[in-house]
């Protein structure tokens, strides 16, 4: 296991370094964050050593060189920064001092320039939500409302916990239903790829074979020797239009009208749109109780939710909603929008009743969170076994109508 070489602040607030044994950097700094102790600047030992004698220019010419700084910023960068900059705020180091210091630790090249650019603002007068605000390629538009309210309570280093624990637990849910949709999708393909092989490929070989004997062959073979015939006239065609209807519904996904009628359709299919609901509704009210307790508005908070789920039917809905606060409707009443359920009403206008909205919300995003992991079982339950049905049955009939006629040819057709 490689070492790395660390320059960090101790819990005590004090200048510390040494080495420390990880499979990478990230690992190497989470082992170090879990003994409270904050990384500044940390390299790989061989790196570190080479530093001293490696003219700089051929530095920054291997740095630029490397292809993982090119890579889009992911929710991973962003966790594991707001979570460094929290834990040097609480270590007595300034804001800027902050971002100076994750600038020499991030890999992504977008976010350094994004930071680099921060501190700048910074510096000029600016704070940092309306720093983050700059940038929102890089950063969601929850981090600079979170930021803003954090800055008017004087509990930046928490807010900035609570931003990057709900991004963990966002990241999840999305982790889950992209779970919940490759394995039914990979035996998908292989149920269409060996079909294509059985049709286009197999039974044409055993056709010529039969009707070379001339004899009367069964049902189900001469079904099997049309459907081959079709494939071999039509196929082609059926295929490029597949293809067509495919470019065109994602040409259609970039548009709003056309997202909005693909995800209402996925909303309607049985399971899958139970499973994509019960996601957006547990990111949805996890992330209103977080940003309830932080001090934003409910008005706001509906607002953000709808610019962060992605399904564009409950978006549309959280924001209706928004519109309905804004006009003077109780929540209960707003939030009476299709893709909303009556139990996240009802629990609404309970949270608007007792004072306590984001202990209600919270409690629906564990809810939502626990039936999202029961759908997700019951997806691969369900589709596992059916597509197994599918290509088995596929593959029993091809095999059953071949060896029928094989069995007529050897009697002579009698």
């Amino acid at each position: 296991m490689p070492a790395f070489v660390y320059q960090a602040i101790d819990h005590l607030g004090q200048e510390t370094r040494g080495t420390v044994d990880a499979s990478d950097a990230r690992e190497a700094a989470q082992t170090l964050r879990n003994d409270s102790i904050y990384v500044v600047s940390i390299k790989l030992a061989t790196q570190a050593s080479a530093s001293a004698f490696a003219d700089p220019s051929v530095g920054k010419i291997l740095q630029a060189l490397s292809p993982g700084q090119y890579m889009p910023v992911g929710k991973g960068d962003l966790i594991f920064l707001f979570r460094q900059i929290s834990l040097m705020l609480r270590a007595g180091h300034t804001i800027v001092e902050a971002l100076q210091a994750n600038q020499e630790m991030v890999g992504k090249r977008k976010l350094r320039r994004a930071l680099a650019a921060m501190v700048e603002f910074i510096e000029n007068g600016g704070s940092l939500s309306g720093s983050v605000a700059e940038h929102k390629k890089v950063f969601p538009p929850l981090a600079s409302k979170l930021l803003e309210a954090g800055e008017r309570s004087g509990e930046l280093d928490m807010i900035l916990d609570r931003l990057a624990d709900d991004m963990e637990r966002n990241l999840d849910i999305k982790r889950q239903l992209v779970t919940a949709f490759t394995y039914p999708s990979i035996v998908f393909l292989m149920a269409v790829t060996v079909s294509v092989a059985l049709v286009g490929w197999v039974i044409p070989r055993f056709a010529r074979f039969l009707t070379s004997r001339s004899v009367d062959l069964p049902p189900i073979t001469r079904f099997l020797l049309d459907i081959s015939a079709w494939f071999q006239d039509w196929g082609s065609t059926v295929g490029l239009v597949s293809l067509l209807v495919v470019f065109g519904s994602l040409v259609a996904y970039t548009t709003k009208p056309g997202k909005r009628w693909i995800d209402g359709m996925l909303l309607n299919m049985p399971i899958v749109g139970q499973v994509i609901l019960s996601s957006s509704l547990a990111q949805a009210t996890w992330t209103m109780a977080m940003q309830l307790r932080s001090g934003i508005t409910l008005l706001d908070s509906l607002r953000i939710v709808e610019a962060i789920i992605g399904n564009q039917v409950i978006a549309t809905a959280f924001g209706k909603a928004a519109e309905g606060i804004l006009s003077g409707q109780p929540v209960s009443a707003a939030l009476k929008q299709r893709g909303i359920p009556r139990l996240v009403r009802h629990m609404s206008a309970i949270g608007e009743q007792s004072g306590e909205m984001d202990g209600v919300m919270e409690a629906l995003g564990k809810y939502y969170r626990r039936d999202l992991q029961a759908r997700v079982k019951m997806l691969a339950a369900w589709v596992e076994p059916a597509l197994i049905l599918i290509v088995g049955g596929m593959v029993a009939t091809v095999y059953l109508a071949f060896f029928q006629a094989a069995l007529k040819v050897s009697t002579g057709g009698m």
